[in-house]
């Protein structure tokens, strides 16, 4: 399997357990009295399952703030548009209202001084 086609959360779980990995057994190897080396790969087992856990729903959860996100942006798109729309709208029934209201004033003002 290329790194490539992994996961981007399985990516990132490995290559910091991977690290941890190096530094625990430097640790152990050189620091560490009384070691347990049964319990080495144990632990970064454990290691591998409790970030890969976290880091898979961390990115989940960030994958589902990213589509809200876009989601709320587009229905702000969308009302702007529709605002736009009934500006447009209302500007033109205003127009044809102001038409119709001087043609009744200039036909009634005739009235007057006939």
């Amino acid at each position: 399997m290329k790194w490539q086609n992994l996961p981007r959360w399985a990516r990132d779980t490995i290559s910091v357990v991977g690290a941890m990995a190096v530094l625990l057994v430097i640790y152990d190897a050189f620091f560490a009295k009384h070691v347990n080396w049964v319990l080495v790969p144990i632990q970064i087992v454990v290691a591998l399952l409790a970030v890969g856990v976290w880091s898979y729903f961390s990115y989940r959860s960030q994958q589902k703030r990213k589509l809200a996100e876009q989601q709320k942006a587009q229905a702000a798109k969308e009302r702007q548009q529709k605002r736009e729309a009934q500006k447009i709208a209302g500007e033109k029934m205003a127009a044809a209202t102001r038409e119709k209201n001087l043609a009744r004033n200039q036909a009634h003002q005739q009235r007057r001084h006939d």
